[in-house]
């Protein structure tokens, strides 16, 4: 079965039969004034869609910056120090954790998730900072969302030391408000 083009045309218009011939007529400019104003809409709700994005990595990036805390130092074990942690209301995404000034190969230092002393406890541990080197440094790197700390909590430190330690550490601060995207 063949049917030829003006057949099927023929078909459509009676269809539309009650339709004005101009609504009809579809060679005019009328098409492409069509497809302009909906290239048009379409491009216009894209760059709208861009610039949204863009005020919102603006709003993330003013929330979010990479801070180098301030060391610590002492000479005995177990040390805490409970405001040094983010600020209520941020978040510390740990990158770097050095420690520094072994006083010989036996001396070892781990890092804890505690506000006080107290909190020296197996269950808190972090890491374990070792060096075969006398007055040598070991660092760790816990990876980009190795190691958060909220508002409410801090680093302290353990171990057995023969020497005054300093602690420095590396981190990217950032508002409570913004870690869940930064944890994706």
């Amino acid at each position: 079965m063949s049917e030829d083009a003006d057949a099927g045309t023929s078909m459509i218009a009676s269809l539309f039969g009650s339709q004005p011939a101009a609504v009809l007529d579809r060679t005019g400019p009328g098409i492409e004034a069509d497809a302009a104003v909906g290239l048009h809409v379409a491009v216009g709700n894209l760059v709208d869609e861009l610039r949204a994005e863009a005020a919102r990595k603006m709003r993330l990036a003013m929330d979010v910056a990479y801070v180098s805390a301030p060391g610590v130092s002492f000479a005995a074990t177990p040390y805490a120090q409970s405001d040094w942690g983010p600020g209520k209301g941020w978040a510390w995404a740990v990158q770097r954790i050095t420690v520094a000034g072994f006083g010989a190969t036996t001396d070892f230092v781990t890092a804890y998730r505690a506000n006080s002393t107290s909190g020296t406890v197996p269950a808190n541990a972090l890491f374990t900072f070792q060096e075969a080197v006398a007055g040598g440094t070991a660092t760790w790197h816990p990876g980009r969302t190795g190691l958060i700390l909220r508002g409410d909590e801090s680093l302290a430190f353990g171990g057995t030391i023969t020497a005054t330690i300093t602690v420095s550490v590396d981190v990217i601060q950032l508002a409570d408000s913004k870690l869940p995207y930064f944890l994706l």
